[in-house]
């Protein structure tokens, strides 16, 4: 009986192991019976950040279309708003330690708040890469949105801030803000 019972056991958890194990999809490959893929918009490399952009994609939904692009825009600047921010966080770390001065580690937090002053102003400006919209079958709609926003206008909005300010401005190195920005906008981008 126990042997019986061993048996079933492992042959229970052999057909588990099996059912669990992935499987590498092969192009053209249909779904498994019961199943059916579907494709997120706007999720191809194309809607990522990279070298040249910070990039959102969100959507919205609501019954009303005007609401449903309300939402996604809201969202999707936010969630802009925040990659940005993260980023410039790292830039604006990595530029005061970078510097010699004592005087620069005390303005760290001018340095910050300026930089997010810079990315809310400069949000305005944002560039629409990408929209699709689709209506559901209940009749309410989903609005997808791809944000952009050049790191170079970044850049420079954070330098021309820093040059408007006095304090800031007699200890500032631009070159070595310019190498730190694009070193650390180069290694976001690879992630």
């Amino acid at each position: 009986m126990k042997k019986t019972l061993f048996g079933a056991l492992a042959l229970l958890l052999a057909a588990g192991a099996v059912s669990c194990s992935s499987s590498k999809k092969v192009a053209g490959t249909p779904a498994p019976t019961g199943m059916v893929e579907e494709t997120v918009p706007l999720s191809g490399p194309q809607y990522r950040s990279d070298a040249a952009y910070f990039r959102a994609v969100q959507n919205g939904a609501s019954s009303d279309r005007s609401t449903a692009q309300k939402i996604a825009m809201q969202n999707c600047r936010q969630e802009l708003a925040a990659n940005i921010q993260a980023d410039l966080q790292v830039v604006m770390e990595n530029y005061v330690k970078n510097q010699d001065t004592g005087v620069a580690a005390e303005h760290k937090s001018q340095y910050q708040e300026l930089s997010y002053a810079v990315v809310n102003q400069q949000l305005r400006d944002v560039q629409v890469a990408d929209e699709k919209i689709f209506r559901q079958e209940d009749g309410s709609f989903r609005f997808y949105v791809c944000l952009q926003m050049p790191k170079a206008a970044i850049e420079q909005a954070v330098e021309e801030a820093i040059a408007n300010d006095a304090k800031l401005n007699l200890e500032f190195d631009r070159e070595q803000f310019k190498k730190i920005f694009q070193e650390q906008m180069a290694t976001f981008s690879r992630q």
